[in-house]
Parts: structure tokens; C-alpha cells; sequence
């Protein structure tokens, strides 16, 4: 049988008390294609 989150809080909650990140990770700045940079 599914279950389901009703609450808004609800998955938040199961993270903090799993010690979960609640957060996404940050993103790393874009960097160029990584085939340039042995051709200098």
C-alpha cells in the first residue's frame, strides 16, 4: 500500500530526524568544455 505526505513540513521533518541535508546542494559555477584545456 502507498503512502503518502500530507503536511507541508512532512518530508522536512523526516530528513532532520534521518540527520539529512533539507537544503539542495549549491551549484558549482559553469566551467568551459573540458577538451580545452590541454590544447594550450
Amino acid at each position: 500500500m502507498p503512502s503518502y505526505l500530507t503536511a507541508p513540513d512532512g518530508f522536512g521533518a523526516i530528513l532532520e530526524h534521518l540527520e539529512r541535508p533539507t537544503r539542495p546542494a549549491q551549484l558549482a559555477p559553469a566551467q568551459g568544455p573540458a577538451q580545452l584545456a590541454w590544447c594550450h
